[in-house]
């Protein structure tokens, strides 16, 4: 039960950076949105 809820979570978190990666137009905020998007994505992979 506790992983659903971590994965929950995570995607939703996930969800919003993908937003916010869309709005961006700052090249290196860019850059640091898709290193987050790449850390959450390999957290719910060992969920």
């Amino acid at each position: 039960m506790e992983n659903n809820f971590e994965y929950r979570i995570f995607h939703e978190e996930l969800r919003r950076l993908h937003k916010e990666f869309q709005r961006c137009m700052d090249v290196r905020i860019r850059k640091e949105i898709s290193k987050d998007i790449e850390l959450l994505e390999n957290a719910i992979k060992t969920i």
